[in-house]
């Protein structure tokens, strides 16, 4: 066995045949990679198997199948695998077709060896709207994989669907392109598309378009910060799946509690430098105190708006050495 790695694409062979092909696939990429031996096929998959891989066997099906089976815990955070024959005549998604990317990836694949893809997903093989392929490629959070895959059972049953987005969001979630059997709706609908706290019928699409503002006295624990930032959401009702960023002073940069707060809303953690806030031109909460210790009068709110919000949800709210706002980013949906 030998393996190859390039960026996020990791290649394991069994055969001499199976090495020149995946040394074409390696050329296609345009990647120099080094070839190594493998001895323990269980442990290799255990190092690879994460989100954002793509594994590809070049091999047999039932190889792949059964490596793998170990390691396979649910669709959301399972990487794409492909299986590639030895003759490169076809590439074969197997796992994670839609969010972990692998249909994506075969199609690239193929195209470099020449090879035909085999698809088996029904919403694939039938050209229809794929909810799932939909939240990935618009930075959406699925509200709950049952529901959607009762929206697909439904929309392959049916043949249409209906989306609603939430009124109180119409100027920042614009839905630019969606298949002609999706169809917007006024009142009830099958997909509901909202960054809000949601317990309706529908399956829930969560836009991660909530940036969140936060300032604090130094030294501030990571879970004080997660309890007072979720505690302000809640409040505001906003589902906190819909975090994009936690963002902050540059002076801040370095506070280990603020950055366990982006890790846990899973979120980006990004600061900005007193120049850049103080270019902000808006009405902010501004603060003495602040002013003489960052330099800026207000870090959350100006923070918010640098990180490109169009609006603020919530003015600085302040709590024990901690402060906090968050806003709105604007979002453009579209299908294909």
């Amino acid at each position: 066995m030998e393996q190859a790695g390039t960026g996020k694409y990791k290649l394991i062979c069994f055969t001499r045949r199976g090495r020149e092909v995946m040394e074409r696939i390696c050329d296609g990429l345009q990647q120099n990679v080094c070839f190594s031996e493998v001895t323990n096929l269980h442990e290799w998959v255990k190092t690879m198997f994460f989100p954002g891989n793509t594994l590809i066997f070049v091999g047999a099906c039932g190889i792949a199948v059964r490596a793998i089976a170990p390691f396979i815990k649910d669709k959301t955070t399972d990487p794409g695998v492909l299986v590639v024959d030895e003759n490169a005549g076809y590439v074969i998604p197997i796992l994670s077709g839609h969010l972990g990317g692998a249909v994506k990836e075969a199609k690239i694949i193929a195209d470099i060896i020449g090879a035909q893809v085999v698809i088996t997903t029904a919403t694939d093989v039938r050209g229809e709207f794929a909810v799932d392929v939909f939240a990935k490629d618009n930075d959406l959070v699925i509200g709950d994989m049952k529901k959607a895959k009762e929206f697909t059972a439904g929309l392959l049953e049916k043949g249409n669907g209906t989306y609603l987005t939430d009124d109180e969001f119409k100027d920042e979630i614009s839905v630019l392109k969606m298949p002609e059997n999706i169809i917007a709706s006024k009142k009830t609908s099958d997909i509901y598309i909202s960054p809000a706290s949601f317990e309706g019928n529908a399956l829930q699409l969560i836009p991660r378009c909530v940036v969140v503002g936060m300032g604090c006295r130094r030294g501030k624990s990571g879970k004080e910060l997660v309890l007072f930032a979720g505690k302000c959401l809640a409040k505001l009702g906003i589902d906190l799946r819909a975090v994009r960023a936690v963002v902050s002073a540059e002076v801040k940069a370095d506070e280990q509690g603020l950055r366990e707060t982006a890790e846990n809303f899973g979120a980006e953690f990004v600061t900005f430098g007193e120049d850049v806030l103080l270019q902000l031109q808006g009405d902010f909460s501004g603060s003495d105190f602040v002013k003489e210790t960052v330099g800026v009068d207000n870090v959350c709110e100006r923070a918010v708006m640098a990180y490109g919000c169009s609006r603020l949800l919530q003015r600085k709210v302040a709590e024990n050495g901690m402060t906090f706002a968050a806003g709105v980013m604007a979002m453009e949906l579209t299908w294909g």
